[in-house]
């Protein structure tokens, strides 16, 4: 009767202790995925922080770029505008008797 008390308790004993081992395997996992989630998460964080910086630089240098062309036009446009501003102070008188006689000579073709 001894000999199946002892063979009880020690299957007991084996059941509890793989009970134990069961639960602590479960909970290193869980700590583990725990861990590996968050290590996830910074990665990721740190992917979108990267793409975010390179974007940002990207998006400056079309922009310095963009504001170098339109100062160069706007350069370009004031260099026309003296030009014509020159030519028409130039020439005011001759293009106001052309327009002149073309206005009176098409009235009287009419």
């Amino acid at each position: 009767m001894i000999f199946l008390k002892e063979s009880i308790d020690s299957i007991l004993a084996i059941d509890k202790k793989t009970r134990e081992l069961v639960d602590n395997t479960e909970k290193e996992i869980e700590s583990i995925k725990k861990e590996l989630r968050e290590k996830l998460t910074d990665i990721e964080n740190e992917s979108i922080e990267k793409s975010k910086a390179i974007g940002k630089e990207k998006s400056d240098e079309i922009l310095a770029d963009f504001e170098k062309k339109a100062e160069d036009l706007k350069k370009e446009n004031e260099k026309n505008l003296k030009e014509i501003k020159e030519f028409y102070n130039e020439n005011s008188d001759k293009l106001i008797q052309n327009a002149f006689d073309m206005v009176i000579g098409s009235k009287s073709n009419v």
